[in-house]
């Protein structure tokens, strides 16, 4: 067990070294590219409402590193996940293949659990990328013409309208936490379920 977790230690630090490292490259060069091919575009490009400079900082903040999550570190967890799968289900038969069929048929079990805890996950989030977008809108705006703000007293309504529009998002995320709190618990308890019936079938037929 001491070897195990030392050996778990140095491949862990090193997969998260190294998918870094390649994270970060990956992030540089999309950034470096998105910006450059905004400095090429036309000038009437600029004053279409969606290409103001809050939404432009925006998608090279937020949405190039999202681009980095999904490209870097899901590849590492798959990866893993994979490998542990099949490493375990070939240890699993090797030494008792009656339990590791009782454990392959819980497996749904906690797939269910996770695919609907992922699809609430992406179903709020993609309701909240167009309130935040407009907030973006309204603050770029705001920025960029301030003494107009300042000089006709604007300031409470804008802020009024940010706050109106961040309101929904706020709401949804209170929403979603709660909705995966269940179904992180219900992941849980199917995996406590899980080890209790490999318990007691491994006593079983042990017997």
């Amino acid at each position: 067990m001491f070897l195990a977790a030392v050996l778990s230690f140095i491949t862990g630090f090193t997969q998260k070294f190294l998918f870094g490292i390649i994270g970060e490259n990956i992030t540089i060069n999309i950034r470096e590219k998105l910006y450059g091919a905004l400095l090429k575009k036309n000038i009437g490009w600029f004053d279409v409402r969606d290409n103001a400079p809050g939404i432009l900082n925006s998608v090279l903040a937020t949405d190039v590193q999202a681009l980095n999550g999904a490209s870097t570190e899901g590849s590492a967890v798959v990866m893993e996940s994979t490998f542990a799968i099949v490493v375990g289900i070939v240890i699993g038969f090797c030494y008792n293949w009656r339990v590791s069929l009782v454990a392959l048929g819980c497996v749904p079990f906690t797939v269910i659990g996770g695919a609907i805890n992922t699809k609430f996950q992406t179903g709020y989030s993609g309701n909240d990328e167009d309130s935040y977008k407009e907030a973006n809108l309204i603050a770029g705006d705001a920025i960029l013409n301030y003494r107009t703000v300042a000089s006709f007293g604007y300031d409470n309504l804008i802020i009024g309208e940010y706050d109106k529009l961040i309101e929904g998002p706020m709401r949804t995320s209170i929403k979603k936490a709660q909705c995966i709190g269940f179904w992180f618990g219900f992941s849980q308890f199917v995996q406590n379920a899980v080890f209790a019936l490999l318990y007691f079938a491994g006593a079983h037929f042990q017997l």
